[in-house]
């Protein structure tokens, strides 16, 4: 595998790159949602996966079928629940199907407002807007490789910095601003995010990191100082809802998610590593 590494490295960024949703369609695609809607979507779709124990990589790529399809396609805001949960059923489909439910499950999760044809419909809708592209790099299959730098003999510090690393991403999924950064980025402002949490005087970045992620901490900084407002608040600002944390507090995640961060981050930190 090792030869082959550099080469699906730089497939998958050009993969993210051309399967990126554009990074403005609430302002000049849709006309009946707003930024807030979508994380309350999201947030839902979090409880929605914990409920049928999907993988978070069902999740992070439902989200991406989600802002990929709202990038061309136009619905009012009763619609948004079903395009959702529809997503949903199809991330399950395409990424195993012993994850996959009835779609009468998924009609019961959101109070049968929907009927099963208009599931199927919504399925076919998504299917076609994405010209059947179901394959798309995410935050987390970029987390699954620059983890693997970090690991150290310690399996439960590891173990800590992995779940943690998953919940700072499933916050970034509630932020619609975060979708100008591509997946690759997020993953890497995670990494840093968790290492600093984690040792909060020790720098978060280093040259290995920075060699194996392709990133400076400049690349970084505006999606890192993003992220960590999200881990500040537990969730997006304004909502009432927080699935991301709850689901992070269990004690089989290491209850990541009640973890403080400083508020202040040192400057330096976010300059960039000298040689």
């Amino acid at each position: 595998m090792a030869p082959y590494l550099g080469d699906i490295d730089r497939y998958m960024r050009s993969l993210e790159a051309s399967r990126r949703p554009r990074d403005d369609y609430i302002w000049t695609t849709q006309e009946d949602i707003n930024p807030k809607m979508r994380a309350v979507l999201v947030d839902w779709l979090v409880d929605v996966a914990c409920t049928f124990r999907l993988p978070a990589d069902t999740l992070h790529l439902a989200v991406s079928y989600v802002d990929r399809f709202l990038t061309t396609s136009v619905i009012k805001r009763h619609e948004l629940q079903l395009l959702g949960v529809t997503a949903l059923l199809v991330a399950a489909k395409y990424e195993d199907d012993i994850f996959v439910h009835e779609v009468q499950r998924y009609r019961g999760v959101t109070g049968n407002t929907y009927t099963a044809q208009q599931v199927v419909k919504m399925e076919t809708d998504i299917l076609k807007s994405l010209n059947f592209e179901m394959g798309s790099p995410t935050a987390r299959t970029f987390l699954r490789r620059y983890i693997t730098v970090c690991r150290g003999r310690d399996r439960a510090k590891a173990e800590k910095l992995e779940f943690l690393c998953s919940y700072l991403a499933e916050l970034s999924l509630l932020d619609y601003d975060c979708i100008q950064f591509n997946p690759s980025v997020v993953a890497a402002a995670c990494l840093f995010l968790a290492r600093f949490t984690i040792s909060p005087t020790a720098h978060p970045w280093n040259l290995t990191l920075q060699r194996n992620t392709k990133y400076k901490v400049s690349d970084l900084k505006s999606c890192i100082l993003m992220i960590h407002e999200l881990q500040l608040n537990g969730t997006y600002p304004g909502l009432k809802e927080d699935a991301v944390k709850v689901k992070y507090n269990d004690r089989e995640l290491e209850g990541v998610s009640a973890m403080a961060s400083p508020k202040n981050m040192p400057p330096h930190f976010l300059k960039n590593i000298r040689r």
